[in-house]
């Protein structure tokens, strides 16, 4: 990746970078790679000048271009660069020390502003932990750089392209942080991977608001563009979120061609942009817009068609896809240009485990007769080019029949090396073998569940999030979306199944927008509606709907349900909970 970066700075002056600091156009700041490669080799001669070359670096920088240069510069002097959340709140926090304390870097990448609070981050991480020098940057930082470069201006290291590049660690629990080993070959095999999907367009422009830490935000987005030479519009996570809005206005006004998000991005769009703020969007010139991270829901899909079909948005240029982490980012997705697949199943069938088609005409019927009897599964494309999937009974270890689903196995470039300091879950992990005798081939297991059909990836859920009911395979994001629609007022959702007195029972837990007082008012019409839309689109009365208050069910850095963890806190009783005070509950339930 160095050297892509040193090339695309000896061409004629072009703009790498558009960053909008506050989401808006108003304070927007413009880079070249000539300015990208300038402040990246400010940061590799303060590495090389500590000798840093083969160790890793911590990079928690907050999203923006001082953290790009930052990771460029980490590889130029030929160093791992580790990214993570910058330590600014508590759950950041805990992630930052866990990370810190898995991968004992030498060095600490972050803001001037957390100066003052390396005694405070260094007394939270174990005695036994190594202390790592600090390196605070900031504008005042870069202009100093400038001017002390090392007198030789050499800024490289030699960089072997099977070595470290990066170590990006899984979006799971922090007390168990898995870091996964990237090569600049894997780095590099990515974006080819992508842009063998993309196509080649002269006139191409990104937009991006995704964590920078993230492997969708950091492979998918910023690295794609410096390989491909084209510009990329740049948000702060933190200004989408608060308003969604941002994010098609910043593709309307720069004109953008491809753009990315998770399945959640889509449904916050639709539900949150008013008819005032539609009307100001141009969506036309979108051509690739990438859906990933999570399970891709055809209702979603419908639903932002719907809104944003009459503002130019062409559902052609929308791209669902599957990766994961483990493989770099990318495995499958839909080729540029054609029509988004939706494979009707019967749901019973599916909840077995057999994979069995109905027609279009038989699926409305299904869906209008029993309210939900067929399963929607989105499509997630071709595999991609140059790598191979299978479909595997994770118990026998051999290749599920025709009809079956299965764990998604995964061999290719784009395959990472394995786990940081963790031998025996990397061999599990990275090497797997099908049980047939004198096959050879290794794979990495995916953990997810999925089957092919017609040539292209159909996922289907997480192994390890399976709910098994009655002997029933039942899955959560399907669960989950019953109940966000079972009324307005909740919004997240996080489904499990904890042992009974007969069996596993389900859980709901959901989110409740509004006060307690609010909830206490609307307790027996809600928690009946949540029962209902369960029971009858997928046939199990929930055991408990659990109200929270919003933000409590964890996440990821990309937006999807943390259902183990979720699980873990109900189990434990410390998972928030919405609780009406007594005399403000109806009678029925005091």
């Amino acid at each position: 990746m160095p050297g892509i970066l040193g090339h695309r700075a000896s061409l004629p002056r072009q703009l790498a970078f558009r960053f909008l600091p506050d989401g808006t156009d108003d304070a927007a700041v413009e880079w070249t790679y000539h300015d990208l490669a300038e402040h990246a080799a400010a940061v590799a001669t303060g590495l090389l000048r500590r000798e840093l070359t083969g160790h890793r670096v911590v990079l928690a920088l907050d999203p923006g271009l001082h953290y790009i240069a930052a990771l460029f510069g980490i590889f130029q002097a030929g160093a791992t660069a580790v990214p993570s959340f910058p330590p600014t709140g508590k759950r950041a926090l805990a992630r930052f020390l866990s990370i810190v304390e898995d991968c004992a870097p030498d060095v600490i990448i972050a803001d001037t502003r957390l100066a003052d609070r390396v005694a405070q981050f260094e007394a939270e991480l174990p005695a036994s932990a190594a202390r790592p020098h600090w390196m605070f940057v900031d504008d005042d930082w870069f202009r100093r750089a400038a001017g002390a470069r090392r007198p030789d201006g050499d800024t490289r290291a030699t960089v072997r392209t099977d070595g470290p590049a990066l170590l990006q660690y899984t979006s799971g629990s922090t007390g168990d942080p898995k870091g996964i080993v990237l090569t600049h070959d894997n780095l590099v095999s990515n974006c080819r991977a992508l842009e063998a999907n993309m196509g080649y367009e002269p006139d191409r422009v990104g937009c991006t608001w995704l964590p920078p830490y993230h492997d969708m935000g950091l492979m998918g987005t910023i690295m794609l563009a410096v390989h491909g030479g084209w510009p990329l519009v740049l948000m702060p996570p933190a200004y989408f979120v608060q308003r969604p809005y941002r994010w098609l206005k910043a593709v309307t006004d720069h004109k953008v061609t491809i753009s990315v998000g998770p399945n959640f991005a889509f449904d916050i769009c639709t539900s949150s942009i008013t008819d005032e703020e539609l009307a100001t969007l141009d969506l036309s010139s979108l051509r690739q817009v990438f859906c990933g991270s999570e399970p891709v829901s055809r209702a979603t899909l419908d639903a932002f068609r719907d809104r944003f079909g009459p503002r130019g948005y062409d559902e052609t240029s929308l791209i669902p896809c599957y990766g994961l982490a483990e493989a770099t980012l990318y495995v499958s997705g839909k080729r540029t240009g054609s029509a988004v697949k939706t494979v009707w199943l019967d749901k019973a069938a599916l909840e077995n485990g057999r994979v069995r088609h109905l027609t279009a005409e038989d699926a409305e019927d299904a869906e209008a007769a029993d309210a939900g009897r067929a399963a929607r599964i989105v499509s997630c494309g071709e595999v991609a080019e140059g790598h191979e999937v299978i479909v595997v009974d994770p118990g026998e270890r051999r290749q599920a029949e025709p009809g079956r689903v299965g764990e998604i196995w995964v061999r290719g470039p784009n395959v990472a090396t394995g786990y940081l300091g963790k031998p025996e879950l990397t061999a599990a992990t990275f090497t797997a073998r099908l049980a047939d005798p004198g096959d050879e081939l290794t794979y990495l297991r995916t953990g997810d569940l999925g089957f092919l059909h017609e040539g292209e990836l159909c996922v289907t859920g997480r192994l390890k999030d399976l709910v098994v009911i009655a002997g029933r395979n039942l899955y959560p994001q399907d669960i989950e979306h019953s109940v966000r629609s079972a009324h307005e007022k909740l919004r997240g959702a996080a489904v499990f199944s904890v042992p009974g007195e007969s069996g596993e029972e389900l859980v709901v837990v959901t989110e409740f927008r509004g006060t307690a007082r609010q909830l206490a008012e609307e307790i027996d019409a809600v928690r009946d509606a949540v029962t209902a839309a369960v029971t009858a689109g997928h046939g199990v009365a929930p055991a408990d709907v659990h109200f929270a208050p919003v933000g409590a069910i964890s996440m990821t850095t990309s937006g999807k349900v943390r259902r183990d963890a979720t699980r873990k806190a109900y189990v434990q009783g410390t998972l928030k909970k919405l609780t009406p005070a007594a005399d403000a509950l109806p009678l029925s339930v005091r």
